[in-house]
């Protein structure tokens, strides 16, 4: 059973697996967006918000077109929805869809492009993402890999951010796509290397 010991422990725990710690650099320089603006998805009427920076409009929210497919975009499930035998939407309000990268690529709107490795880079050089303008939001990962554990196969939704990058990891065969994470609380952005069928994760789309 939960406790208040258990409810702080866990994550001081968390920071030492991952050894990113919990602590913050006050001294990062952020670029600040030399412009911004609002989009429309003419697919399903919701806008969306967007800053300009190193060169690209970058969106602010994570994209929540849904695909109307399951294997390739769902919304992080609760627990208690997941027991309940109940598919809850609630969450994309927040947080966005979680994608395949099959599904991210096919989710992104016209006129927009998945962002590459290079441009993840760039961002993370500008610590622009380390901004209130961009809004970064934590909303974990969903994995199909459940078969050593009862849960329901979604991760970390308000402790880690997940995007796909449009690049393949060549070291993998092509086989394998890079991606972003990173824990809140931190500064560091990381770079991974990711299954891309397994996992489905948070997208911010570029122009």
């Amino acid at each position: 059973m939960w406790n208040k010991v258990t409810y702080y422990i866990i994550p001081a725990l968390l920071c030492l697996a991952f050894l990113t710690g919990c602590s913050s650099d006050d001294g990062v320089s952020v670029e600040k967006p030399s412009a911004q603006g609002t989009f429309v998805d003419a697919r399903d009427g919701k806008e969306y918000h967007y800053i300009h920076v190193g060169g690209l409009d970058w969106s602010v929210e994570n994209l929540a077109y849904d695909l109307g497919n399951q294997d390739l975009a769902c919304v992080y499930q609760s627990v208690d929805d997941y027991q309940k035998g109940v598919y809850s939407t609630a969450n994309a309000a927040k947080y966005g869809m979680l994608y395949s990268y099959d599904g991210a690529v096919q989710a992104i709107p016209d006129g927009w492009r998945l962002p590459t490795d290079a441009d993840w880079a760039a961002l993370e050089a500008s610590h622009a993402y380390l901004g209130e303008d961009f809004g970064l939001l934590y909303g974990g990962y969903f994995t199909k890999n459940t078969a050593a554990t009862a849960y329901n196969g979604n991760r970390f939704m308000g402790t880690w951010a997940y995007f796909w990058t449009v690049t393949a990891d060549e070291t993998k065969n092509g086989e394998f796509y890079f991606a972003r994470k990173k824990f809140y609380g931190t500064q560091q952005m990381e770079r991974l290397s990711i299954e891309p069928t397994a996992y489905f994760l948070s997208v911010r789309f570029v122009r």
